[in-house]
Formats: C-alpha cells, structure tokens, sequence
C-alpha cells in the first residue's frame, strides 16, 4: 500500500495488493492472462509458473520453479526475476527496489522452502 501511494506521483501504476491471490481458487482454474495477485499469469504447468507485470516504465516477470525430489524426499522452490527498464524513471523506480528484492526474497523463499 505505501509502494503505490509513494509512486503515483511519479505515474507509476497503482498494483494492488499480493494478498489479492485467491488461495482457495484451484490452480487448474487459472488461464493466461488471469491476475494472480499484483500479477498477471503468462503461463504454467505442474513445475512451472511464470507470471509478469508491464508497465510504461518497466516490465517485470517471474518464474516460479518446483524443483525435482532431492534425496531427502524434499522439493525446492526457486524463484527467478528479470526486469526490463524502459526508461529513465524505470531505471530511476528500480535503485532502491532491488536492494530491498534482494533482501526480502530469499527470506520468503525460505519459509516456503521449509513447508
């Protein structure tokens, strides 16, 4: 909520919010183009999900992979990012964000992880 409050000044599109993701909703449900959360979904399949956000300024996408059983029995999630700037206030936009990606991530990954 702060997020879309601080950058609307800028133009920036208000997203939502990430707890919008109907979690009672089957996955089988979701198509492309659908929004999942603060996202839009692109496509998916049983291992993968990939998911994107366009904007005037920068488009984000997402991949979410299930990984493979280790030896424990065990599946990982990992999350892959890219995002492409198209403009000065995109590249502007992304300085102090993906610091704070880079910390909050991984951190969410775990705790997925560990489910």
């Amino acid at each position: 909520a702060l997020r879309n409050r601080l950058v609307q000044v800028f133009g920036l599109k208000d997203l939502g919010r990430l707890t919008r993701i109907d979690l009672e909703r089957a996955d089988a449900d979701y198509r492309p183009g659908d929004r999942v959360g603060i996202f839009t979904l692109v496509s998916q399949t049983p291992d993968e999900v990939l998911l994107v956000d366009q904007d005037r300024h920068l488009d984000v996408y997402l991949a979410i992979n299930l990984m493979p059983l280790d030896a424990q029995g065990a599946r990982r999630v990992v999350l892959s990012t890219v995002v492409q700037p198209h403009n000065w206030l995109g590249r502007l936009y992304m300085l102090p964000v993906a610091p704070f990606h880079r910390f909050i991530a991984p951190r969410m990954l775990a705790m997925l992880n560990q489910r």
